[in-house]
C-alpha cells in the first residue's frame, strides 16, 4: 500500500512543479511523467518503511497523516 499518490502531489505541489521535475525526455511533452513520479513514491515509501520495519509490523493497517506528509515531501525531493 502506498503511503501518498500522484494526485496528493499534484493537489499539494501542483501539476506545473510535477511537469518541470518529470518530464525530462528528449522532447518536452509538457505532462508528467507518471513512471518517473512512480519510481520517486517507491522510492520514498522505500526510506519510510525502512525506518518504521524496526518498531512496527507492515504494512500498517492505516497510514497516518504525517507518514503521508514524509512520503510526499522524500517524493518531491527525488
Amino acid at each position: 500500500m502506498p503511503y501518498a499518490t500522484l494526485q496528493q502531489l499534484t493537489d499539494r505541489y501542483g501539476q506545473a512543479l510535477l511537469v518541470s521535475l518529470t518530464d525530462r525526455g528528449p522532447s518536452a511533452t509538457g505532462q508528467v511523467d507518471a513512471a518517473a513520479v512512480a519510481r520517486a513514491l517507491a522510492d520514498a515509501d522505500a526510506v519510510i518503511d525502512a525506518r518504521l520495519r524496526v518498531r512496527y509490523v507492515l504494512p500498517l493497517a492505516t497510514v497516518p497523516a504525517i507518514v503521508t506528509d514524509l512520503a510526499l515531501s522524500i517524493a518531491i525531493y527525488r
